[in-house]
C-alpha cells in the first residue's frame, strides 16, 4: 500500500505541555498500521492558538513519525515559540544542480506552483520560441529523486561524454529562473512570502523580479537574451578552490578572474579552458585542493565583459523599478540600492563581476531572527551559508530546504511538507488549504 507523507503538528501553551503531547502522539502513532496512517489528514486543518509553543514533523509512515518524535531530532522535528521569525530570506540559486524531473512532484501537488510555472513556460514559448517543458519533464524522468537507483560515477562527478540538454546555458538559466520564481510565488500564496531576497548569479535576477524590479515578462526577456549571448561566447571553465582569495592573488590577473567568494576558504576562479587547467595544476602542486565545475562558459570573468554593452542596451528598454523588498547584491555583497536596481549598467555588469556570496550571507545572519529559505535544489547553498563565520549558534535550525537534490531520497511532497512545517513552527501562519491533496 502506497502511503503519501503526512505533516503532523502540535501546539501547547507551555514547553512542558508540548513535551507531554509529543510523547502521547508518538504512542498513538506506534499503534497505527499503514492504513491507519493513511487515514490521517495530509496537513493540519487549523492554526495554533496565539502564544502557543509549536512543533511539526513530516513523515511517510507512522513508524518514521513516531521515531522522529521520540528522538526530537531537530533536523526532522521543528519546534518554535510564540511569535514569528522577523526575517524570512528567500535565496535563489544559480545553475548547475538542476536535473530532469526537478519540480515534477510540486507540479502535481501544489496548484499555485503549477500555475506560475505554466505561466513562465507559456511566455518563454510564445515570446522566445523556447519550449522548456519537455526538457524539465521528459517522459523518461524518474517520478522522484532516487527512483532511478543509485547514481553512477559519471553522474556524480559530471564527467559524461555529452552534456544533457538541461545543462545548456540557453536552457538552464531561463529554466532555473522560472522554476524558482514559481516556487517563490507559490510559497507566498501559502502565506510564507519573503521579507528579504537574495540570489546567486542568475538567482539575483529572480530575486529582483520577485521584489518588483522587473515584471515577469520583461525579466524572462532579459534572462533569455543574457543566456543566448553567453552561449555565443567562446567556451570557458570555472574552478572551485578550497582557499580564500589571498593565496590565489598570484594566479589572478590576465585571463583568470576571481568569479566568486563563497566563504573564507572557498573561492571560484573563471577563465579560458587552457588557462584554468594550467592554474589547476599549479594550485595542486602548491597543495591547494581544487576541482573543475560543470560549466561550459567562464561566468563572472573578463571573458563575459564583451556582453556588457549589448545587455546594457537591452536593459535601457526595460522598466526597472526600485525593489519593494530588501534585496542583497552579488556585486557589493550588501544591500542593493535603489539607484543600482534601476541602473542598466548594474545588471549588465553583474555578469562579469565577482559574486560576493560570503558577504551576502554575513548580512543575512546579521538580520534579526533570520530564516533562510533556499529555493534551489539540494543543499549546496545551504552548506555555504552554514559554514559562514557570521552564522548564529542555531544556524542549522534556521535553514529551510525546499527542493531535493538529484540523489536525495525524500520526495518533493515530503520535502514541501517538511518546509512548510518548519515555517509554521517558526511562527508563519500557513494557508493549509493550498497544500491539501486532490
Amino acid at each position: 500500500m502506497t502511503v503519501h507523507p503526512r505533516l503532523l503538528t502540535l501546539s501547547a501553551p507551555t514547553s512542558e505541555a508540548l513535551e507531554r503531547a509529543t510523547d502521547e502522539l508518538a504512542g498513538q502513532l506506534e499503534s497505527l498500521d499503514d492504513a491507519g496512517f493513511a487515514g490521517l489528514p495530509a496537513v493540519p486543518a487549523g492554526q495554533a492558538p496565539p502564544g502557543s509553543v509549536r512543533r511539526a514533523v513530516a513523515a511517510s509512515t507512522a513508524a518514521d513519525a513516531a521515531r522522529r518524535l521520540r528522538k526530537r531530532d531537530p533536523r526532522r522535528v521543528f519546534t518554535g515559540g510564540p511569535g514569528s521569525r522577523s526575517s524570512r530570506v528567500f535565496l535563489f540559486s544559480g545553475v548547475g544542480d538542476q536535473y530532469p524531473g526537478l519540480g515534477a512532484g510540486l507540479y502535481r501537488c501544489l496548484p499555485a506552483f503549477r500555475e506560475e510555472l505554466d505561466r513562465c513556460f507559456g511566455l518563454l514559448a510564445t515570446d522566445h520560441n523556447l519550449d522548456l517543458r519537455p526538457v524539465l519533464f521528459p517522459p523518461d524522468a524518474p517520478a522522484a529523486p532516487g527512483d532511478s537507483g543509485p547514481p553512477g560515477l559519471a553522474a556524480l562527478f559530471d564527467r559524461r561524454e555529452t552534456a544533457q540538454e538541461i545543462h545548456r546555458t540557453v536552457v538552464a538559466q531561463p529554466l532555473m529562473f522560472s522554476l524558482q520564481y514559481a516556487l517563490a510565488r507559490a510559497l507566498t500564496s501559502l502565506g510564507a512570502g519573503p521579507t528579504v531576497l537574495a540570489g546567486y548569479s542568475i538567482g539575483e535576477y529572480a530575486a529582483a523580479c520577485i521584489a518588483g524590479v522587473l515584471p515577469l515578462d520583461h525579466a524572462l526577456r532579459l534572462v533569455t537574451c543574457r543566456a543566448r549571448l553567453v552561449d555565443e561566447l567562446p567556451g570557458g571553465a570555472m574552478l572551485a578552490v578550497m582557499a580564500g582569495p589571498e593565496p590565489l592573488r598570484p594566479y589572478l590577473g590576465g585571463p583568470v578572474s576571481l568569479a566568486a567568494l563563497n566563504g573564507p576558504g572557498q573561492t571560484v576562479l573563471s577563465g579560458p579552458v587552457e588557462e584554468i587547467e594550467r592554474t589547476a595544476r599549479q594550485l595542486t602542486d602548491a597543495g591547494l585542493a581544487c576541482r573543475r565545475l560543470a560549466t561550459s562558459h567562464a561566468f563572472h570573468s573578463a571573458m563575459t565583459e564583451p556582453l556588457t554593452e549589448p545587455l546594457e542596451k537591452l536593459l535601457g528598454t526595460l522598466p526597472l523599478r526600485p525593489p519593494a523588498l530588501p534585496v542583497l547584491s552579488n556585486v557589493t555583497g550588501t544591500w542593493l540600492r535603489d539607484e543600482e536596481a534601476t541602473s542598466p549598467a548594474y545588471w549588465a555588469g553583474q555578469l562579469s563581476r565577482t559574486i560576493r556570496f560570503a558577504d551576502e550571507v554575513a548580512e543575512v545572519w546579521r538580520l534579526p531572527d533570520p530564516l533562510l529559505v533556499v529555493l534551489g535544489p539540494g543543499q549546496a547553498l545551504a552548506g555555504l551559508a552554514l559554514q559562514n563565520p557570521n552564522r548564529p549558534a542555531d544556524a542549522a535550525r534556521s535553514v529551510v530546504q525546499t527542493l531535493p537534490g538529484q540523489f536525495e531520497s525524500r520526495t518533493e511532497r515530503e520535502l514541501l511538507l517538511t518546509a512548510t512545517g518548519q515555517l509554521w513552527a517558526a511562527g508563519v501562519e500557513i494557508d493549509w488549504h493550498g497544500l491539501r491533496e486532490g
